[in-house]
């Protein structure tokens, strides 16, 4: 464990330098003025009287000095003021390290937030398919933030140990034996803890698989919902998902006891010992009674630390597993990371549609070869169609012209380019892409749109959605700030097209790629859908993946992948192909 608080700290340093050393000094300081005011109590009680042997130790002797050389008299008042200025100024410097500790936490959470986002979509598009959504979630939103509850238990740790360390050098100053047995006591009872420990770490670490199954599966079967509604398995759903609870729940239970074990373990042998204090200190150690009653009051501040210190522990072997699982998680996708040149989203680009040609194209995929030798050439402002069986490598084709998708074999050229040649970001941001679902944000029509181009106008907006028969916008109560919903869900089938449609239009494109755009629409709204398409003809270059008539009939050519490759159909015949 000490080890991975080593890295953590050196993470922390990375992002925050100066202010970890900071931290650690005002820590440093809060514990000094902490054991300062403790210090007082000996003076204050051979001022007030009554108590043999207070105040003849050095500590007592250095704050009568104080007193004296800045004028005051070392009566119980003086004393007693000292102590109240003592304590203000270290609440002072207290509220300062907080302020300073749950920003710095707060910031490396949302840090390794980022940090992990950013290095999922620097990552080439198999990182994606090749994992879970819920683990690459959880690793990007649940584990950075019990990264930064190991930063706080971390923080907590280093205080309560400078509090301590400041706490026993005060005390050895004033009663050395009594000393010697706390610490003969606290031994033995962390000694007795050390196993609680281990097994908070090996919680910690399932907890962290548990909980990214956990999201996991919550992620399918909420975005499955209609799925699961029609075919009456909600049974089974809440079962799956609720076999992961029991078992997080279990291990959550067995953390949470583990702790309060801890603490029941500290809190009632801590009595026995302030009890032994008592009896042993006059009678059998010799000590004071001044200072038995001092390093007893101390024992009482210190019991929190240490029982707290023991918990930190518990709890930080429960939470250090995410620090490994995220950098874990970032490995990958750096590994997978995609090369792409810097590229200048507002420089103006080609705007005329695009020339495209497979050159004797191959794709392999886990070692099955999905395309072989596919041949052909698309004009600039053509409209092509891709059919063929489920599965011959339609999509993949789509994925290589995308940039998506690794070659094994042949090119692709770009008006006569070829795609090693030119700009990916700028290829990628000349093309209009339209799924099957299209990707609608929980937000408004305005900004559902501009995600392809920040700061359009209202001008540019109403010509896309013009241009995509989504004139519908128009007659909303509240137009463009209309909210569509969580994936658009309440427009309609064909709204969330024309949408989508006029985002991809906005962006003026140079290819139009449709994947299976319309199949999911009934025959009435993909035939308006088609026809505002068919306008589009010539002037963007347009391919589609259908099996839907409608669209072929559209079409200039229809192109059939089939076996790896690539035939030309008649336009005519292929409607009933």
């Amino acid at each position: 464990m000490i080890a991975s608080l080593g890295r953590l700290f050196s993470d922390v340093y990375r992002l925050h330098g100066y202010r970890l050393p900071l931290l650690v000094f005002l820590t440093f300081l809060n514990a000094l003025f902490d054991g300062a005011t403790v210090a007082v109590l000996l003076p204050l009680l051979k001022a007030i009287g009554g108590v043999v042997g207070a105040g003849e130790d050095r500590l007592s002797q250095a704050i009568t000095w104080v007193l004296s050389f800045v004028g005051l008299p070392t009566t119980a008042m003086s004393i007693a003021g000292f102590g109240v200025v003592l304590i203000i100024i270290g609440a002072a410097i207290f509220l300062v390290q907080a302020h300073l500790s749950a920003k710095m936490q707060t910031d490396y959470v949302a840090h390794w937030q980022r940090r992990l986002f950013q290095s999922y979509f620097h990552a080439e598009f198999d990182f994606f398919r090749t994992r879970r959504a819920g683990d690459l979630i959880a690793a990007a939103i649940t584990e950075p933030v019990r990264l930064g509850g190991a930063f706080y238990q971390a923080n907590l740790i280093l205080s309560s140990v400078l509090f301590i360390s400041v706490q026993i050098a005060v005390a050895l100053v004033i009663a050395p034996l009594v000393v010697a047995l706390l610490f003969s006591a606290g031994a033995f009872l962390f000694l007795i803890s050390v196993g609680l420990v281990k097994r908070g770490l090996l919680i910690g670490e399932e907890m962290t698989i548990v909980n990214a199954d956990l999201q996991s599966d919550a992620n399918e079967l909420v975005q499955g919902a209609k799925f699961v509604k029609a075919t009456a398995t909600e049974s089974r759903a809440v079962e799956r998902l609720s076999k992961t609870i029991n078992r997080l729940r279990d291990l959550t239970f067995a953390n949470a006891f583990d702790v309060q074990l801890v603490r029941a373990l500290f809190e009632y042998a801590s009595a026995l010992v302030v009890i032994a204090l008592l009896v042993a200190g006059p009678l059998m150690l010799a000590v004071d009674v001044g200072a038995v009653i001092v390093i007893v009051a101390m024992f009482v501040r210190l019991f929190p630390k240490v029982t707290g210190l023991r918990q930190c522990q518990q709890s930080i072997s429960l939470v250090l597993p995410a620090f490994d699982a995220v950098l874990s998680m970032e490995k990958d996708a750096k590994s997978s990371v995609e090369v792409l040149e810097n590229f200048d989203p507002s420089r103006s680009h080609k705007t005329e549609p695009a020339q495209i040609t497979f050159n004797h194209v191959a794709v392999n995929i886990e070692g099955r070869e999905v395309l072989r030798d596919v041949s052909f050439s698309i004009a600039p402002g053509e409209f092509i169609v891709l059919m063929g069986p489920t599965g011959a490598g339609k999509t993949t084709l789509i994925d290589g012209l995308l940039g998506l998708r690794r070659l094994s074999g042949g090119r692709i050229e770009i008006d006569q380019k070829s795609m090693a040649s030119i700009s990916m970001q700028e290829w990628r941001r000349s093309i209009g892409y339209l799924g099957q679902d299209p990707l609608l944000f929980h937000a408004s029509i305005k900004d559902n749109l501009q995600w392809v181009r920040p700061g359009s106008d209202q001008s540019m907006m109403n010509t896309a959605l013009t241009r995509a028969a989504a004139t519908f916008v128009e007659r909303l109560p509240r137009a463009f700030e209309t909210v569509v919903g969580d994936a658009g869900s309440r427009l309609s089938g064909g709204e969330r097209q024309r949408i989508a449609l006029a985002r991809a239009l906005l962006g003026a494109p140079r290819l139009l790629v449709l994947d299976e755009a319309t199949s999911a629409l009934d025959a009435e709204t993909e035939a308006g859908v088609v026809e505002t398409i068919a306008r589009l003809k010539g002037q963007m270059t347009i391919i589609a993946i259908t099996h839907r008539p409608a669209l072929l009939s559209v079409a200039d050519r229809v192109i059939e992948i089939k076996d790896g490759r690539a035939t030309e159909l008649d336009r005519h015949v292929s409607k009933f192909h």
